[in-house]
């Protein structure tokens, strides 16, 4: 059986997000009349507050779901940037989902943060790159390491916290809604993918979506 799943283009029915509430350890909250609209590519792969990696021009996008303290998120995050080498025509977008807790959230926002300097794309390869269980410290070590100036982002986030905490509940709606069992996840083109991926998944996944 394929990963592959083609996003519909319709609403999901209660019924269906329960169930996928309940596969995802109830992310989303059900609540009376309560019905969540799948969302569409360009709401998940073109959100205004999120920063692209690549080519900005790229004919195709690829949405990672991801948590920096996920190996798997890592490994295939690694496949890809191989392709991405030797591909100039991929736009990547990162969605950070941080199932692991408080660590992992304060690194995806640390992380979000470090763009107001111009140091995402660095921010996100340093972490990205380590191999080490993350804490709150080391994850403040890498982004120093990484040439971000760790006191100014945390200034940032005091002033922009509710809106980058907006972002990540955007995100986490977006990954019940497609009943993602974890991460990672990809979205490439019109199809989603519930799986960590190869160098040569991808290439066919790229493939496809610019058929």
């Amino acid at each position: 059986m394929s990963d592959e799943t083609p996003l519909p283009r319709r609403p999901m029915s209660r019924r269906l997000v329960l169930q996928a509430a309940v596969g995802m350890g109830a992310l989303a909250v059900a609540r009376p009349g309560w019905t969540a609209i799948m969302p569409t590519v360009d709401e998940v792969a073109r959100d205004p507050e999120l920063p692209a990696l690549g080519n900005a021009d790229g004919d195709v996008t690829i949405v990672e779901f991801t948590d920096y303290q996920c190996p798997y998120c890592k490994l295939s995050f690694h496949q890809l940037s191989e392709v991405m080498k030797e591909d100039t025509g991929i736009r990547l977008v990162l969605r950070d989902w941080p199932i692991f807790g408080e660590v992992s959230r304060n690194a995806a926002l640390l992380t979000l943060a470090a763009n107001g300097q111009g140091r995402y794309a660095d921010a996100v390869h340093g972490l990205m790159a380590n191999h080490d269980r993350l804490t709150f410290r080391r994850t403040a070590d890498l982004l120093g390491e990484a040439g971000v100036d760790v006191k100014l982002a945390r200034q940032h986030l005091d002033a922009q916290g509710d809106r980058l905490a907006q972002l990540l509940s955007r995100t986490d709606a977006q990954a019940s809604a497609f009943a993602l069992r974890g991460t990672p996840g990809f979205l490439i083109g019109n199809a989603l993918y519930k799986r960590g991926m190869t160098a040569d998944d991808f290439r066919q996944a790229i493939a496809k979506a610019r058929a």
